[in-house]
């Protein structure tokens, strides 16, 4: 009698499942068909061969993956360590989350999202204690995260306001390499490189506006994030849809339009696509990826982004 998994002996070439054997009663068994050469048993090497590839160069090492590479006797690999993504929220008017905020407060969320966000991607992420909008300590704060983490992601401070202060921060730092892009939402995004004690960390500038936050992150922090855990295929992933909306208003930037899929499975758009409006990223079903210049008329195909790939 052999288990599931046992060797066979080396003067036998064939199982009998013990399902298809009549046990008799004086302890003989009957066997109603003839075993074939082979029958159920697995050839060594069926799986996987010695010095054959378990698990290829900048790979997920999935659940399934790890059941193989211990199977074929892998114990140990050589990983691509986990990112540290430094979050600072910025702002006078930003308080900690709380049940009683007084007139003019503002609860600060845009970290909890970002942290989120940041680990849905497979890093790690930081979220340092909220900084006023007083340059000094924006920087003093910059500098500690540029110590401690591979990319620092300064919330807001990025555009051409007073109190603006990311593309200063980083010509003090370390170098700007650019600060705007012909994006909508998020143009002020920023991004530079900052000297840290351990080397140089990655810096990016974020707009304060919710869903300028939130393209900004899924469009331009996540493939940079994803890259430097070694995959390859970054880019979003986009599906050909039906607009069943108009956007007559071209505009000379890129725009991320935010729509939902009806019954029909075509896409209608928010009315309100302001910045502020941060509910329309929890209600949607992603967006629609617009090229500058172009309107938009009912019935045409439009490049679809959904959330989901965009979060995951």
């Amino acid at each position: 009698m052999l288990d599931t998994g046992d060797p066979i002996p080396e003067d036998k070439d064939a199982v009998i499942m013990v399902e298809d054997i009549v046990k008799n009663g004086d302890g003989s068994i009957t066997i109603h068909a003839a075993a074939a050469p082979w029958q159920h048993i697995r050839q060594i090497g069926e799986d996987v061969c010695a010095g054959e590839m378990i698990l290829p160069s900048h790979m997920t090492v999935s659940p399934a993956a790890i059941g193989a590479m211990i199977a074929g006797g892998v114990l140990e690999i050589e990983v691509i360590r986990k990112p540290v993504v430094g979050i600072i929220p910025t702002g006078d008017e930003i308080i900690p989350p709380c049940t009683d905020p007084k007139p003019g407060d503002i609860l600060e969320f845009n970290g909890s999202i970002f942290s989120a966000m940041v680990r849905s991607w497979g890093a790690e992420a930081v979220v340092y204690p909220i900084v006023p909008d007083k340059f000094d300590q924006i920087k003093e704060m910059v500098a500690k995260a540029a110590d401690e983490c591979d990319m620092v992601i300064l919330n807001a401070g990025s555009s051409a306001g007073r109190e603006d202060f990311s593309a200063r921060v980083i010509r003090e730092l370390g170098e700007v390499l650019y600060h705007g892009i012909a994006i909508k939402p998020g143009k002020p995004f920023a991004y530079g490189r900052v000297d840290g004690g351990a080397g140089a960390a990655h810096f990016m500038g974020l707009p304060g506006n919710p869903v300028s936050c939130f393209i900004t992150f899924a469009m331009l922090v996540r493939p940079f994030l994803l890259r430097l855990q070694g995959v390859l295929d970054v880019a979003p992933k986009t599906i050909a849809a039906r607009a069943d909306f108009d956007w007559p208003r071209a505009d000379k930037r890129r725009e991320f339009l935010r729509v939902r899929l009806n019954a029909d499975g075509h896409l209608e758009r928010f009315a309100n696509q302001s910045s502020g409006v941060l509910t329309s990223t929890v209600w949607g079903d992603g967006v629609v990826d617009n090229p500058p210049g172009q309107a938009i008329a009912r019935g045409d195909s439009v490049r679809f982004i959904p959330f989901g790939g965009l979060l995951a």
